[in-house]
């Protein structure tokens, strides 16, 4: 009898390698883990679909709220509440299943990271909670008619959250919209239908109307903010235009109305041409023709200037029904900002009095996000203003900056491994498009991997001011320079799995060489010390600077020449990614009655971070005082 654990180890192997267990009690465990994944998946899917449902429901009853409410402003019912409590339970299914099925977990962490990886390629923003509770909070204060100011510190997504937060918000209404009209249409054709029928002919119609849905081109207005931006720049602007004076008619329609004139004109002196010869006839008539064709035509091709009024973003938005997003908001002069207040106290279906323009109808599907750069005492964005304390009253802030990640321990001494959300973001810029992932010599390069994420945040914390690294209790600075989401993928993009070069020498190119602030630059390099980097032994010295001193270049800090051995690229599966992203998940407490004396229950049947990366022994000193890390081998 097998124990199960080897027999999953076996497995996995299997997954990194692409060969099967040729062992029948391998391959049967394997077919059955298959099949229990794609049950896993189906009720997966059930829940999700039902979620929907709900949702839509729960839409439609808060709605109907809103719509009897006097002042718009939807609130509780019976109906909604009962609908509000079938999502959380929906939810917390889904949650039970990943908590105690390890099918269940693997299904929804690798759909995940398979989506994450999507997000990604297309240039969306990766989901991950952090910012699912940010784009929760953006939705609920849009939702109730509140506009939203996002503030934060350079690089950490703010605008591309406002678009996409946006985005999503137009697609929503387009989807609560048609699953509406089309539930109706549906309840009126079956009178008296039950919620099971009702729900059986929503999981038919939803796969094409979210198809429709991510079909629709959702693009919200988009201005950029600046200190010369005006009220005028925001709702509409005078311009002079050159205008044709003449007819808008096409050449045949001009031709016959001037026949048409000269003929009455003949008509009204018939007496006087027929008093004259022939002759005299003809002459007067080619006369006439020739004084009517020149005066219309001189009537008719002129040109001049005329003042035309231009609709701007904020005004076009208000009349369509869409968003707006003002990108730094906080650098427009706050006298022409102050434009904005009657429309950022009034809802959809309520007018709103423009200076200029006049009482304007607000759309519905009308929303407002600005974006403003968060200074503090060290770190100053020049050019922007505090906003007015009323003004940003009628806003909701949500303050966002960069994602949790730790900055203590090693990978396998953490907890609850889904909460390094920046090693996430990290390890899925890396993966394959179908979650795998290719790592030269894979337990150091996760490791190494690992140690860049925390000095990242670790960066992240001195440059928002909330971290102290020296034992004194002396809190760095860090004015200009920070290792953000933009700057950790440049520094991955330049390492290239190591190619050409390690990680130290990728964030040396990617990053600290571009470091314009001496005092920034080299206390960036005694972080980075202090994290692994820039080790002694691989011909690095890198020697504290004071404040105020000049920046570390790469002559002063190589001892050595440069010199890096390829690594061959080694296959981690995406069970592998799961594990490493997600933690090992429940243990498989059971198995079908066919395994019964042939593969036996241990204690510790699912393998986690340190499982797949066993200890080798070596111990990194880290240098400065840091904390010591263990270094990580790949199980063979």
């Amino acid at each position: 009898m097998e124990k199960l654990s080897v027999v999953e180890q076996r497995r996995r192997a299997c997954l990194r390698s692409g060969d099967e267990d040729h062992t029948a009690v391998g391959k049967a465990y394997a077919d059955y883990v298959r099949k229990s994944q794609k049950q896993a998946a189906s009720r997966l899917d059930e829940i999700a679909m039902e979620q929907a449902y709900e949702q839509l429901l729960l839409q439609m009853e808060q709605e109907s709220s809103r719509s009897d409410s006097v002042n718009g402003i939807r609130r509780s019912t019976a109906a909604s509440r009962v609908h509000a409590g079938r999502l959380l339970g929906l939810r917390k299914q889904e949650e039970a299943m990943a908590a105690i099925d390890p099918d269940a977990f693997y299904v929804l962490h690798s759909r995940q990271i398979l989506q994450d990886i999507n997000d990604e390629r297309d240039g969306r923003l990766v989901k991950v909670p952090y910012l699912q509770r940010a784009m929760k909070q953006i939705s609920d204060s849009l939702s109730a008619g509140i506009p939203v100011y996002l503030v934060g510190h350079l690089g950490s997504g703010k605008t591309q959250l406002a678009l996409e937060a946006s985005q999503e918000q137009m697609q929503h209404r387009l989807r609560m919209s048609l699953l509406q009209k089309s539930l109706l249409a549906w309840r009126d054709a079956h009178p008296g239908a039950s919620r099971s029928d009702e729900l059986a002919w929503f999981c038919q119609v939803y796969p094409d109307i979210e198809k429709q849905v991510q079909n629709t081109p959702c693009h919200p207005y988009f201005i950029s903010g600046s200190h010369n931006l005006t009220a005028q720049d925001m709702f509409a602007e005078k311009t002079l235009k050159l205008a044709h004076a003449g007819s808008t008619e096409s050449y045949g329609e001009q031709l016959n109305a001037l026949l048409n004139d000269f003929e009455q004109f003949l008509e009204a002196n018939k007496e006087r041409l027929d008093a004259m010869n022939p002759q005299q006839q003809m002459e007067l008539m080619l006369a006439g023709w020739k004084t009517y064709s020149s005066m219309y035509i001189n009537e008719n091709s002129g040109f001049g200037t005329v003042v035309e009024k231009v609709e701007k973003e904020v005004l076009k938005a208000l009349k369509e029904g869409k968003p707006i997003i003002i990108d730094e908001i906080n650098t427009i002069a706050m006298p022409n900002l102050i434009a904005l207040n009657d429309i950022l106290q009034h809802h959809a279906g309520q007018s709103a009095y423009i200076t200029g323009i006049g009482t304007v109808k607000i759309a519905d599907g009308f929303c407002l996000i600005g974006t403003g750069n968060l200074s503090t005492g060290t770190v100053s964005y020049e050019g922007t203003n505090v906003l007015n304390p009323a003004f940003q009253s009628r806003f909701t802030t949500i303050a966002y900056n960069y994602v949790p990640q730790s900055t203590e321990g090693t990978l396998a001494q953490q907890k609850d491994p889904g909460q390094n959300e920046l090693f996430r973001l990290v390890m899925e810029h890396l993966c394959n498009d179908d979650g795998s992932l290719d790592l030269p010599a894979p337990s150091l390069s996760v490791d190494a991997l690992w140690r860049f994420t925390q000095l990242a945040r670790m960066s992240q914390l001195i440059f928002e001011g909330r971290s102290s690294v020296s034992e004194n209790g002396d809190v760095p600075v860090l004015n200009e320079a920070v290792l953000s989401i933009r700057s950790i993928i440049h520094v991955l993009d330049t390492w290239n799995f190591g190619e050409e070069m390690d990680l130290s020498m990728a964030l040396w190119y990617g990053f600290l060489s571009s470091v314009t602030n001496n005092d920034d630059r080299n206390l960036l390099l005694s972080l980075a010390v202090r994290y692994g980097f820039f080790a002694d032994n691989d011909g690095w010295h890198v020697p504290a600077r004071s404040k105020g001193e000049a920046g570390l270049t790469l002559e002063d800090i190589r001892t050595a020449a440069y010199s890096h051995e390829i690594a061959p690229l080694e296959h981690l599966s995406r069970q592998d990614v799961v594990t490493l992203l997600f933690g090992k998940g429940p243990a498989r407490k059971s198995l079908p009655e066919e395994f019964a004396g042939k593969i036996e229950i241990d204690e510790d049947v699912d393998m986690q971070a340190k499982d797949l990366m066993a200890q080798d022994g070596k111990i990194r000193d880290l240098e400065h005082g840091a904390a010591i890390l263990d270094s990580l081998g790949m199980q063979k």
